[in-house]
């Protein structure tokens, strides 16, 4: 029974280790330097299709995506911050990517570009 269990532990490590993904990290950007997103909740998007609604960690970490090979665009949503985007976010075959997207609070945007947008 023990070699059994052995035998499944190793089965699954080595699936989780030839997994693809990509790990989900928001910050925002002050004066220079890139300060990580704290216990926010996003909506994450992918290729336009909504797959989770979920809060960051302290670390900004957001969420891990299980994804096929090929090239993917990632979208956040959240009403305090603008909607930011990583394009062309490649996932490679037992691979994890990690990918940082750097947001901009509502607040920081000048009330002109606000109005440009609304057109």
């Amino acid at each position: 029974m023990k070699n059994l269990l052995l035998i499944a532990f190793f089965t699954f490590t080595a699936f989780i280790l030839k997994a693809q993904c990509i790990r989900v990290y928001v910050s925002e950007k002050i004066k220079g330097i890139e300060i990580p997103i704290q216990r926010r909740e996003f909506e994450v998007f992918v290729n336009d299709t909504l797959k989770r609604k979920i809060a960051s960690d302290n670390s900004g970490f957001l969420v891990r995506l299980s994804l096929t090979k090929g090239k993917y665009n990632v979208k956040l949503v959240n009403p305090e911050f603008s909607e930011a985007f990583q394009k062309d976010v490649v996932v490679e075959e037992s691979k994890n990517t990690d990918v940082t997207i750097i947001v901009v609070p509502v607040a920081a945007i000048p009330e002109s570009e606000k109005k440009k947008g609304a057109k």
